[in-house]
């Protein structure tokens, strides 16, 4: 094997290595933004008025993501 081909085929695995450090990086960002807007968007809904005044339906929702 020359030594060109094995420099090749390092380089080329350096460049798969970064590709998918960088493809891990976006998931994560992605799902983190993903994690915000829903955490907004349920703090943005208004809770919803009980069917009678006695009922506590709808007065404890647990919003975490």
């Amino acid at each position: 094997m020359s030594l060109s081909s094995v420099g090749a085929a390092m380089g080329a695995q350096s460049q798969q290595q970064t590709l998918e450090a960088v493809n891990v990086n976006l998931l994560k960002q992605s799902q983190n933004q993903q994690k915000e807007l829903t955490s907004q968007l349920l703090q943005s809904v208004a809770p919803a008025q009980a069917s009678s005044p006695e009922s506590a339906l709808g007065q404890h929702v647990d919003i975490r993501v």
